[in-house]
């Protein structure tokens, strides 16, 4: 238990939960494309020839918008921002363009509820049941009693919902199109020269802007998330070894307390033992006494008869008187033997019968004591397999432990992997972009100075309207990884002070008392 607990991060002591938010996250609302201006008026205001078809270069241009919505593009770096940019000067080519291609302002997100109000229904999207109520004072609970609908869950399913539409947008329908400028013929093909080298600065910004926030986006986000589940995984692992340390705990104190009755059993059974061989021991002294007191008649009986027949020899002249006085001595002393007799016999049965039923008493306890050995030895048996089971399922967490951090490892590798990659992918893609948008530019300098002015704003546009979208969710999406890594932390603790407080209980079972031996 110690070496999965050391694994576990010791974050400082009292640390705060983390709030929940006041509102539901609402995803942004996107910017309408702006279309390009109508490709059958070119900005002189003459008519375009058959040599310059009006649907090549819009065609394009979807293919390039098509081309920049199929590329997911990476949430910014924290702390990066792309509003920097210092703005054209007035009167300039990018100045013109923004002013005709700025989009409409987007509709206003709904006020939020006041801070510490209790919301209405679940802030997980898609779920109608009213928020748990509050367990004590402080912020109410912004989700319901689900244990799936948390801040993390909501986030990410918040996540999926903003990234579904993204590229399903399609410009509004009553969305006006930019009227063209009229320029003079004379300035024309300066005015594209102007616009070229603008292209080419605003290409060269945005590919370095996208390679730093690519960077930055493969060095976060994902390791983050892997330290946020490796460090969950480590605290549950804990939280169950700590219950199975406490499980045999608990199986220790059973085979102590098993032990004790067993070491009592066998201490009954030692007295049963000594009472049953003390019970022979009488019961033989028993059968000796009246062994003793039938000798003692018989020799009575053999001294009367001599004692008679001696009269009888020695005293042949007075036979009446002496055979009456000998019958009268032989009637005293077969009286008296045979109550010496029943006397012994009497004493003798009592004490057979004592000693029968303290025999009978030592052998109903000697059984009983097998019995409660035999149920102490299956007691023992139980004990030591859920010992074993125990130890079993320690083994399995901690396995389990190391497989989920070793998977954690190989997802964070090769989500690296997947960045690198489409990092790679996405700055091949925009350097051919780009290349590609030069050759046209320099082929056609007439058709490109409408249409890729209005392309190039537009892009730019939606590039910056996404990469404000991304930016923000890569703001929220980290400080909700930070919410959710102090969370586990604040879990991992507590998982620290129980496996304290149950090392601290076990090593007082441990420890004798006062009174104890």
């Amino acid at each position: 238990m110690r070496n999965v607990m050391s694994r576990v991060p010791r974050p400082p002591r009292q640390r705060e939960e983390p709030s929940e938010p006041d509102e539901p996250f609402r995803p942004p609302t996107p910017r309408p494309p702006v279309e390009p201006p109508d490709p059958t008026t070119t900005a002189d205001g003459a008519a375009d020839t058959p040599g310059n078809a009006p649907g090549n270069v819009p065609a394009q241009a979807s293919d390039t918008a098509a081309d920049a919505r199929a590329i997911p593009s990476p949430a910014p770096p924290p702390g990066a921002d792309l509003q920097d940019t210092p703005p054209a000067p007035p009167g300039s080519a990018a100045a013109d363009m923004a002013a005709a291609t700025r989009p409409a302002d987007p509709p206003a997100a709904p006020t939020s509820a006041p801070a510490g109000a209790a919301p209405a229904r679940c802030a997980y999207p898609g779920c109608i049941r009213p928020p748990a109520p509050a367990d004590g004072p402080g912020r109410p609970p912004a989700y319901c009693d689900d244990p799936a609908h948390n801040r993390l869950s909501a986030y990410r399913r918040r996540r999926e919902l903003a990234h579904r539409p993204a590229g399903q947008s399609t410009p509004a329908p009553g969305a006006a199109r930019p009227a063209p400028i009229p320029r003079p013929l004379a300035a024309g093909r300066a005015r594209a020269e102007e616009l070229a080298g603008q292209v080419q600065s605003l290409a060269g910004e945005l590919t370095a802007t996208l390679d730093a926030f690519a960077r930055q986006m493969a060095l976060l986000g994902d390791v983050t998330a892997a330290e946020a589940q490796v460090e969950a995984a480590e605290a549950d692992a804990a939280e169950r070894v700590a219950e199975a340390v406490a499980r045999a705990v608990r199986a220790e104190q059973a085979a102590r307390a098993a032990g004790i009755a067993r070491a009592e059993s066998d201490a009954i059974a030692a007295e049963a033992v000594t009472a049953l061989e003390d019970a022979e021991r009488r019961l033989v002294a028993a059968e000796a006494a009246v062994a003793d007191a039938v000798e003692e008649s018989a020799a009575a009986v053999r001294a009367a008869t001599a004692a008679a027949e001696a009269v009888r020899a020695d005293a042949d002249t007075a036979v009446a008187d002496a055979d009456a006085h000998a019958r009268a001595a032989i009637d005293a002393a077969e009286r008296d033997a045979a109550a010496r007799i029943t006397e012994a016999h009497h004493d003798a049965e009592t004490r057979i019968a004592e000693a029968t039923a303290t025999r009978d008493q030592a052998l109903t306890e000697l059984a009983t004591a097998r019995r409660d050995a035999e149920r102490d030895a299956r007691q023992r048996a139980e004990l030591r397999a859920e010992r074993d089971a125990l130890r079993e399922d320690i083994r399995a967490e901690r396995a389990e432990a190391l497989r989920l951090r070793q998977g954690a490892d190989a997802d964070a590798q090769r989500l690296r992997a997947d960045a690198a990659a489409d990092l790679d992918r996405l700055r091949a893609e925009t350097t051919a972009e780009i290349t590609r948008i030069r050759a046209e530019a320099a082929a056609d300098v007439d058709r490109a100075r409408a249409a890729a002015a209005a392309e190039t704003e537009r892009i730019r546009a939606e590039a910056e309207a996404r990469l404000d979208v991304e930016r923000r969710a890569a703001a929220e999406r980290l400080a909700v990884l930070g919410e959710a890594r102090a969370e586990a932390r604040t879990r991992a603790e507590r998982a620290e002070r129980q496996a304290d407080d149950l090392a601290a209980e076990l090593r007082a079972l441990r420890t004798p008392g006062p009174g104890g031996t």
